[in-house]
């Protein structure tokens, strides 16, 4: 059984939806440390992507932020993060959508919804995060996106009937019993916890995770086969395409908003 554990992020990029489509069980690790920054295969801390998502503009990417509120805590996890809602931030993310996939040829058809989604106050990140990702993912099974279908239950029964993806159970990562045993264990550790808890044998991970903390001897005493994900982005339509040649591997927002359905799962099954 193939596993997959990503920290949730904001609407996130399509490598993120092709990797959890790719696998038989979808770890929401929203358990883990929110943190603005990682550290990427190229040796560079750039962000995280848990509160930023980039979208397409005449003038190149640009990054949606969710500000987040400050505590005196440090290292807390996705789940106890709260979001700044004294900051305007949706009004100004809801605007800047509208700038930039009004033109789009699914804009009127999905915009409602979204904005359903980001006017709905949220307790921490994580369950913004997450309602983002169940949105995109019902959006591909071409399901009912409002909001309170925004549920990992929900999805989960559609999931158990669909036969397009190889996804088949989502779970959060808070709610698992091995979390209540993490204490003082390793990243690493964490997550050989998990694999067990849910009778997997195959890590399905990313680069971002070999570069920063992977013990490779670590997973295969543990009989655990590692894959790391290989996917590359194929073109298809994008607004600003005069102004900006296509930009690859964006927030789920630019793909749905441009391409057909047929399209989109075309591109994040490979």
């Amino acid at each position: 059984m193939r596993y997959t554990g990503i920290q949730p992020q904001y609407f996130p990029r399509l490598h993120y939806f092709a990797r959890i489509l790719n696998t038989d069980i979808f770890m929401i690790r929203d358990d883990a440390q929110f943190v603005k920054k990682h550290k990427y295969p190229n040796g560079k801390n750039d962000k995280s992507y848990q509160s930023d998502t980039p979208i397409k503009q005449a003038h190149g990417s640009q990054f949606l932020t969710v500000p987040i509120l400050h505590k005196k805590e440090r290292f807390l996890p996705i789940t106890k993060t709260e979001i700044a809602y004294e900051l305007p931030w949706v009004k100004n993310h809801l605007l800047t959508l509208k700038i930039a996939y009004s033109k789009s040829p699914n804009f009127s058809k999905f915009y409602p919804y979204l904005e359903g989604l980001l006017m709905k106050p949220y307790p921490s990140l994580a369950e913004l995060n997450i309602s983002s990702i169940l949105w995109g993912l019902l959006l591909i099974f071409e399901e009912d996106t409002s909001v309170k279908n925004l549920t990992v239950k929900h999805l989960n029964k559609i999931l158990q009937k669909q036969k397009t993806f190889r996804l088949r159970e989502i779970r959060r990562g808070s709610e698992s019993a091995a979390s209540s045993n993490f204490g003082q264990m390793s990243a690493n550790e964490k997550i050989l916890a998990l694999l067990d808890e849910v009778g997997a044998n195959e890590d399905y991970c990313g680069g971002t995770a070999i570069a920063a903390y992977f013990d490779h001897d670590l997973f295969e005493k543990a009989g655990i086969k590692v894959t790391v994900q290989d996917w590359k982005c194929k073109e298809y339509r994008q607004q600003f395409i005069k102004q900006q040649s296509f930009i690859p591997n964006l927030s789920i927002l630019d793909l749905v908003f441009n391409a057909t359905l047929d399209e989109t799962r075309a591109i994040l099954s490979e």
